[in-house]
């Protein structure tokens, strides 16, 4: 078959900073050299067959993502005839993408068809029951997965959450942080994390973390704060989000089936690429009732185990409780923390059957930190 024997023009899209909303409907044509993608007003975008990296997916399976190497361009289309264009003007140059490719989309219908021929004995149960089951197997399968996975995706997430902040980088504020996180962090639950911390200049009262233990901290929880082993004990709580995983379960919920079924065979890349296009945090930091109960025992046992007194997490979400009409930042998190009233009671309970031991105060410097914000 030659050149003039296929289709050359295909409707497409465009993912770049460049356009309007980062993001827009396309034409894109094969030419001897390169893909041409023209916008509706008259933007065009060019990519070398040599630069291409190739990725396949979208909800179909089938749309073909065409990306230069610091990902600031993506030219994506479903259309059929695509990849076939795209081999023959290319030559050989990008056969071998393209052969891998197709190759693990065909191992990956044979694994939709695996489940459907397990699932057929299930149907009786109804299909709603099969899809939440998947569901419930592909967050279980997450706790056998690598530490690297939650890095790669707490890197994707960091940039999200992070985008268009100022960052705050007074060693008099950082140092402090540093030290509690690192008076917490060999009492944690998951081996293999390296915690790392950077403070945003946010009057939230609030703080994140994020899978493989990048840990965002808001200068508003910083301010309300009034010791650091209130901050202590927030912390404690989200670095439980990360060392229980919640973040890739979270993550397996909001991305469906699918993606949990791969996770059945080991496979996390479809997880990975999937947070990655959807640059969102958002997926992976919203958290069900039960997990923040989970993270708030296994906070209060962090503390426990780092000689911190555990009471100062009930104490500060009373204070903000009693003070969120004054600090009307302090809702945020709140919000994303129901229930606080049952909490407060079952960490005190929790404490309560706690071995009896003297607590250490933190050796840090709490004054120095507070005088900083203020400047």
């Amino acid at each position: 078959m030659s050149v003039w024997d296929v289709q050359t023009e295909f409707a497409a899209g465009i993912f770049s900073d460049q356009v309007t909303g980062g993001r827009c409907a396309a034409t894109v044509q094969c030419d001897a050299s390169g893909l041409v993608a023209q916008t509706a007003n008259g933007q065009r975008f060019f990519l070398r067959y040599d630069q291409l990296q190739l990725e396949l997916g979208g909800a179909s399976g089938r749309m073909l993502f065409c990306r230069n190497s610091d990902r600031s361009l993506t030219i994506f289309c479903e259309e059929r005839g695509f990849p076939a264009a795209l081999d023959l003007h290319a030559g050989a140059i990008l056969s071998e993408q393209l052969a891998g490719l197709f190759s693990t989309a065909r191992r990956g219908r044979r694994v939709a068809s695996l489940l459907l021929l397990v699932g057929t004995p299930l149907l009786v149960l109804g299909l709603v029951g099969l899809y939440f089951a998947i569901l419930q197997m592909g967050r279980a399968a997450v706790m056998t997965l690598p530490v690297a996975v939650d890095q790669k995706i707490g890197d994707v997430a960091a940039i999200s959450l992070q985008q268009g902040s100022v960052q705050l980088t007074d060693p008099r504020i950082l140092e402090p942080c540093r030290q509690i996180v690192d008076r917490l962090s060999p009492h944690a639950a998951l081996p293999g994390l390296e915690f790392q911390i950077s403070i945003v200049d946010s009057p939230d009262v609030n703080a994140v973390c994020l899978p493989g233990g990048r840990i965002v901290i808001f200068r508003g929880l910083l301010e309300t704060a009034q010791t650091a082993e209130e901050v202590a004990g927030v912390l404690s709580h989200e670095m439980a989000h990360a060392t229980l995983r919640h973040g890739l379960q979270s993550a397996v919920r909001s991305t469906g089936v699918i993606v949990a079924a791969e996770l059945l065979i080991g496979d996390a890349g479809g997880l990975v690429a999937v947070i990655a296009e959807l640059g969102q945090h958002a997926a992976i930091t919203k958290y069900s009732r039960e997990q923040e109960t989970q993270s708030d025992a296994e906070g209060v046992r962090m503390l426990h185990a780092a000689g911190v007194d555990p009471l100062a997490l009930a104490s500060f979400f009373e204070r903000l409780k009693e003070q969120q009409q004054q600090l009307p930042m302090a809702i945020n998190w709140l919000s994303t923390h129901p229930q606080h009233d049952v909490r407060i009671a079952a960490i005190r309970a929790q404490v309560a059957t706690l071995a009896a031991q003297q607590y250490r105060g933190l050796e840090v410097d709490w004054d120095g930190l507070k005088q900083s914000l203020q400047e």
